[in-house]
């Protein structure tokens, strides 16, 4: 490389640091990067492979989870270090578009590419969020140069390489399938001869299908296809109904994402690129426009709901096209003036752009943000609504503040997006903090009560309990909650820009259910299981009547069976009084499927028999394998083995008169 080339790639490489490190997490966590860099945490604290395929739980790919655990361990604030991953991707798609484009259009039209693409807000938005679209681009921008490289020598190592292409690509999001799919078509525009080695192209589509296979050989996978496609994408049967008012509100939609992400000058030079390099260029014209088109006329005729980060591995794959309309009008001035035509030329194309680099640098707010209520556009997701994250943070370092004096429990929702996966991105495997998730149809109380998981052990034990929730002001999901729950108190309410909506932190009183105890040390049973503590409502009944039991299970290893339990209240001699046995929480969590440090709260209703004479009863439980009724054996507090664990007495009570 030449002492000016090294001079170009070097302040390439400033300004992109310079434009996707600055103020990186002064926009706030948005909903999807909450769910996203939840993932990536569960990956660095996992315990098993269902920790690290976690996105499956959501029907979404995993390639972008497994790159965040490095930063996530590097950087304290999670939301930096999950950025950071695009950050690296974006850095990676502009060393690509560089190399592709000089290999395509030549030198001076590679370096305006990297220009273009630092400058472009398209690129500097996805560059600095913890979402999938920048690595999109990049498995796009990889997957091209790879099926390039096989079509001039389609050999076992290019083979290799653009099935690995391939298989990063289906492993980041199912829109690689748009460009997989192009891969035989480019090569027949550009290599037709490669074709003629076809088996070598059957190998590298088999190394992809077998890595898109792992994810439907996953037990957690259910929903994936069902999840994605259909939700959000027509089938062929809907696209056969020709609904041209959908079609039309995708392509205006696209039209006007250009004109806002890329600014008219450059919009227009992308289009006008593709044209002239059609026209002039042959092969390697047709093959940028047929990788750059191709998925975007699919998005407008396939996509139910589009968004604009759907659609930025186009507009990025669209930069070489521009750059090389730049670089061959430039090359038609004297020569000692080419280089500060095409410099003047790529700064006029990339000028609006500016204006959005340095508002989004600044204050995101103030940024102009696409913002059309026809769809579900930029600033109503990143900034103005429930999705955005204005406010969580300071809602964050308040609870991590309390968790520094004692134990807390941060409670919210189930449902997936904000607040639960912004809560769980930054508290999720915070010291001193317990995260815990309630149906939002539901008291807290009776939800922790009927399904009871360590945030009610820990709230019995005294631990502050705390629920986050956003919403409108006064809008539907803050009505529901304090209507549930009316003796929650609001402590914090931070509302986003627009007061479209806001973050809320409540304080939820808690009395104690029953008596709950702690087992100091657990009663370690063989198979890996330690009972750690129960919680028991009463210790006086009377005949007819009934206790709650809830016991609290941990798993030290990954039991090799499905165990059942027993709870007895038994007197002298062994006589039962009351009896509950069953596999855990109902059924639903058999032991066969505990994970190491997997916490489950197991409640039982033993109820006193009619005939039990007053006096004074044992409380015990333990576990036994039900095919043989073999108890399984247990180490109690100081060490004896034994196969039953006391819980202390119950007294039973004289009938009341009469009964």
């Amino acid at each position: 490389m030449s002492r000016r080339g090294a001079a170009a790639g070097a302040a390439l490489l400033i300004a992109y640091l310079l434009t996707r490190l600055t103020n990186l997490g002064v926009l706030p966590m948005v909903s999807d990067e909450g769910t996203y860099i939840t993932w990536g945490v569960r990956a660095l604290h996992g315990v098993d492979a269902q920790d690290w395929l976690a996105s499956l739980e959501d029907g979404k790919q995993p390639l972008l989870a497994w790159l965040m655990p490095p930063f996530l361990a590097m950087v304290d604030d999670r939301l930096i270090g999950g950025r950071l991953v695009s950050v690296l991707t974006g850095l990676a798609n502009l060393w690509l578009i560089v190399w592709l484009t000089r290999r395509l259009f030549g030198g001076r039209a590679g370096w305006i590419a990297g220009a273009l693409y630092v400058a472009a807000p398209i690129a500097l938005i996805h560059d600095r969020m913890a979402l999938y679209d920048s690595l999109v681009a990049t498995t796009s921008l990889v997957t091209l140069v790879a099926a390039l490289r096989w079509g001039d020598r389609p050999d076992a190592r290019a083979t290799l390489g653009l099935g690995a292409a391939m298989a990063a690509a289906v492993l980041t999001k199912l829109s690689a399938l748009f460009f997989v799919g192009l891969v035989p078509i480019l090569l027949a525009v550009n290599s037709p001869r490669a074709l003629r080695r076809w088996w070598l192209l059957a190998q590298a589509y088999a190394i992809a299908a077998a890595a898109y296979s792992v994810l439907y050989l996953s037990p957690i996978v259910d929903n994936l296809s069902e999840g994605n496609f259909q939700r959000y994408s027509l089938t062929l049967g809907e696209v056969l109904t020709l609904p041209l008012a959908l079609w039309g509100s995708n392509a205006l939609f696209v039209a006007l994402t250009a004109l806002r992400y890329l600014g008219p000058p450059l919009a227009a030079a992308c289009v006008a690129g593709l044209v002239w390099l059609c026209w002039r260029r042959g092969a390697a014209g047709v093959t940028l426009a047929v990788w750059t088109v191709a998925p975007l006329l699919a998005f407008v005729l396939t996509a139910k709901i589009i968004y604009s980060r759907y659609i930025v591995f186009c507009f990025v794959c669209a930069l070489p096209g521009a750059a090389a309309l730049l670089a061959d009008l430039s090359s038609h001035v004297p020569r000692a003036r080419a280089g500060l035509v095409a410099g003047a030329a790529t700064a006029l194309a990339a000028a609006p752009g500016l204006t959005f680099a340095v508002s989004l640098l600044r204050d995101p707010a103030t940024a102009p943000w696409l913002d059309d209520r026809r769809w579900i556009t930029d600033r109503f997701q990143y900034v103005e609504s429930n999705y955005a994250g204005y406010g969580l943070r300071e809602i964050v370092e308040a609870l991590k503040n309390r968790a520094g004096a004692r134990p807390v429990v941060v409670l919210t929702r189930t449902a997936t997006g904000m607040p639960r996966d912004g809560v769980g991105a930054y508290l999720l495997h915070q010291p001193g903090v317990e995260v815990g998730l309630v149906p939002e149809q539901r008291p807290v109380r009776t939800a922790l009560e009927d399904e009871p998981i360590r945030a009610f052990q820990l709230a019995n034990q005294g631990a502050p309990v705390y629920y986050v929730l956003t919403d409108a002001p006064n809008g539907e999901q803050e009505r529901r909650f304090a209507a549930l729950n009316p003796e929650a108190r609001l402590e914090l309410a931070l509302p986003k820009p627009g007061n479209h909506s806001r973050f809320l932190l409540y304080q939820l009183p808690w009395t104690a259910v029953g008596e709950d105890r702690v087992l100091s040390p657990p009663a370690a049973f063989e198979e890996g299981i330690h009972l750690a503590g129960y919680n028991v409502s009463t210790r006086s009944v009377r005949p007819g009547e009934a206790i709650r039991l809830t016991l609290y299970w941990e798993a030290a290893a990954r039991p090799a069976r499905d165990l059942t339990v027993f709870t007895h209240i038994a007197g002298a001699g062994d006589l039962l009084v009351g009896q509950s046995d069953g596999q855990p929480a109902s059924g639903r969590v058999p032991t066969g499927g505990w994970r190491p440090g997997q916490f489950v709260g197991d409640t039982h209703l033993i109820q006193i028999r009619a005939v039990a004479a007053p006096g004074d009863y044992e409380l015990r439980t333990g576990l036994y394998e039900l095919s043989t009724l073999q108890r399984i054996p247990v180490t109690v507090a100081g060490g004896q083995r034994a196969h039953v664990v006391p819980l202390g007495r119950i007294t039973v009570l004289q009938p009341l008169s009469g009964g």
